[in-house]
Order: structure tokens, then sequence, then C-alpha cells
């Protein structure tokens, strides 16, 4: 939302009473121009301009006034500080703490609502999912679920959350009407050692969830209606996937695989699979469906995708353990958090070049735009091994790309999302 300050210029050394405006009007003949400077010419033409202003739709404010836009941002981040069993609602113009908010024990994980009223947070070791109210900054509902929850999504259509479960091959499905779980979906056999289902995301037309199966070399299709599932072979250990804008094609991030392997998202089946750099994880495609870029934690690099011809149009150094990667809204800029490094790197998408490298706090992992695009949030969990100390939030100018303001937070903050309620 845009706010406008106007400027009125008082300037009352030029008014009419003064000096050399009697001056000017005493040295002008009368009928030179057909007309008499007085008070009442000066009130009738006063007149005249409200009326035409009103005619043109204007504010009162604005006649003889100078309106010049100043955005200002408006929402709020909410980040999951995991290792303190609660979730930060941060004021995204001043980045002020409005409210530390005590949810289940570890959330991990948190997706807003469609509306951006609610958010609903993963709590790992609680089993369960809290549903927080994001006007009110409380927590309206607790729903019980499988054990550990981790990454999650809304449907399409708004009406269901899909929470995956690590360990459990499990996806439950939570009606968000009732906040009840209506389905528990198998994506395979539990125990899973170590991490598996890794990651969720919707086609654009609904009719899949898309679940990286990192114990079963697969990206499992779930038919959001029936429920059945479909298992697409992928590279070694899948850990994230990204879809085109058309949904034609959805892309693996394989972490152990060193690779990216493409989907058919429409006929659910393997198109191939591309080498990339060392241990990638994460991928994005950009809004216009032109460019997949996918980091490489391993070593430290950015490999660039054509989505149809799945050649390698770039591959460049960015940061020590590049975890997340994301795109502005026109595209134009993507960023990738590099937890090494303590950085993110503002890549510039046509050139495939770095353009600016802006220091964070300790361990930057999730960052988000707000709606405006005129801001960068970018949560800095700290150190992952004791002793831990209180993370923060990074918030960066866009116009810039500088750091305007650090918030701490609590210990590990995580996963975040930004709403506008």
């Amino acid at each position: 939302m845009l706010y406008y300050q106007c400027a009125m210029k008082r300037d009352y050394a030029d008014s009419p009473k003064m000096p050399k405006y009697r001056a000017l009007m005493a040295k002008l003949p009368e009928r030179q121009f057909g007309c008499r400077i007085t008070r009442g010419t000066l009130r009738y033409a006063a007149l005249f301009v409200i009326g035409i202003a009103l005619l043109a739709g204007l504010p009162l404010s604005s006649v003889g006034s100078t309106k010049t836009a100043s955005p200002q941002t408006t929402g709020r981040v909410f980040v999951c500080n995991t290792l303190s069993n609660s979730v930060s609602a941060v004021d995204a113009a001043s980045g002020e703490v409005l409210a530390t908010i005590p949810v289940g024990a570890s959330p991990i994980r948190i997706v807003a609502s469609h509306d951006g009223r609610k958010v609903y947070t993963s709590n790992f070791l609680s089993g369960s999912i809290s549903v927080i109210d994001t006007v009110n900054l409380n927590v309206i509902a607790t729903i019980p679920v499988t054990q550990k929850p981790q990454e999650s999504d809304i449907t399409i259509d708004g009406t269901r959350l899909f929470v995956v479960h690590h360990h459990q091959q499990v996806v439950s499905v939570i009606d968000l009407a009732t906040n009840t779980v209506i389905r528990v979906v198998s994506i395979g056999v539990p125990p899973a050692a170590g991490k598996t289902a890794t990651d969720i995301a919707f086609t654009p037309n609904g009719r899949y969830a898309l679940v990286p199966n990192y114990a079963t070399n697969v990206v499992d299709f779930i038919d959001t209606t029936t429920y059945a599932v479909t298992a697409v072979p992928t590279g070694a250990q899948p850990r994230r996937v990204a879809i085109t804008p058309n949904g034609s094609r959805a892309f693996v991030a394989n972490f152990v695989g060193d690779s990216v392997t493409a989907v058919n998202a429409v006929l659910p089946s393997a198109i191939g699979t591309v080498p990339t750099g060392d241990a990638s994880r994460g991928i994005a495609v950009n809004p216009q469906g032109t460019k997949v870029f996918v980091t490489n934690v391993g070593d430290g690099t950015v490999t660039v995708l054509d989505p149809n011809t799945l050649a390698v149009l770039g591959e460049f150094r960015i940061g020590n353990k590049p975890w997340n990667i994301i795109f502005n809204a026109d595209g134009s800029r993507a960023i990738a958090s590099n937890s090494g490094s303590d950085t993110v790197s503002v890549i510039d998408t046509n050139t495939l070049t770095v353009i600016k490298t802006i220091p964070c706090g300790n361990g930057p992992f999730f960052s988000v735009f707000s709606d405006d695009q005129t801001k960068l949030y970018v949560s800095n969990a700290g150190a992952l091994h004791p002793p831990f100390v209180p993370g923060s939030m990074t918030i960066i100018d866009t116009a810039t790309w500088t750091v305007i303001h650090t918030t701490q937070l609590q210990l590990q903050p995580f996963d975040e999302t930004f709403v506008n309620p």
C-alpha cells in the first residue's frame, strides 16, 4: 500500500499583501490586460481552481500543493524461533518486534493463509500445528498431527494444509475450516533413516502436490482429489522442488546426486537429469518461466538451466553454503542466502552476475520480500551448536541493496513469511 505525503509550501513572504506584490500591482496600468487585479479577482480565481479540482475528482488538499509519492511498507513478518518455541511477529516498516508468541516445541516451518489472516507453524518436536491470528497476534488453535511435521503448503483453493512428516513417510492433510486432520497419505515405508520427505509444492492448477522423497529417490505426486500417489524417479536424495508458472514442468534438486531432475508435471514422468554443482539444494524458477536457478551448497555456486532444453546457461560462484534462493516479483534479481559466509548475494538474472554481496547476521537461511518489493527480510539462525545465542533479522532496502535495520529475535530464527492482513 502506498502512502502519500502532501507538502504544502506556505511562504507568507510571497503573499499578495507583501510589499513586492503591492509594488507589482501598482505598476500595472489599469485595463492593460483587460482585468483589474483585486482581492475579489483573487477570490474568484481561487474558486475557479477549486471548481476545476472538484470536476477532475481531485481532493481539495491537492489544490495548490505538491504531492510526492512516498512508499511506506505495511504488513508483518512472522519468524519461527526454533529453539525458543516461539514465533516473532515483526512490523514490516519499523522492524520492531510486535509480539513473541509461544507455540509448540521446535517450530521449524511456517506458511501463511492466502488472505494473510493466519499463519501455521509446524512444531517438530511436539507433533502439532499452531494456528496464529496475524492481526491479534495470538494462537487460536493447536492441531495434533503425526510426529515430526516439517514443510507445509496450502492448496491452491485455500481450503487444506498439506504437512510433510520427516521419517514417518506420510503427509497429513488438514481441513482449514475445521482445523482437523482429514487424511494421512502414505508415501513410503516408515521409519526411514535420515531426513526423508523434505519439501512440498502444488501445481498451479491445484491437481498435484509434489513431495521430493529423500529416502526413496523419487518425487511423489499426490493427487489432491483422490490422494493417490505416483512416484517419479529422480537423482540421489532429492531435496527441493520448483514448478514452472504454467505448471508444465517441475525441477527437483538432488542433494547427493549433484544434479537437477526435470519432470513432466502434467503427466507425471521424468524428462531428464542434468549435472550441477556439489550438493544441489535451493531451487527456484523465475516468474517468466525461462530460467531455473539452483544453489550448490558444497561448492558455493549457482547453476542456471534452461527449463525447456535443460541446457546449462551458466554457473558462477556466490558464497559459502548457499542453502536457499528466491526471485523478486519481476524476476530481475535472485537472492541467495549464504549461511557459511553470513551474507546474501544479489544476482542480476539477465547477466548472471553477482551485483551485491550484503553482510547479514550469523547463519542467514531464509529471505522474503515485502509485498511492495521495497524491503527484503533475512532470518539469521545463529549458531547451530551450543553455546546458542539469540538470532536476528536483517532488513535490506532493495532500492540501494543496503542494510537499514537489524532486529534481535530469539534462539535460532528459521523459516519466515510475510503477510499484509
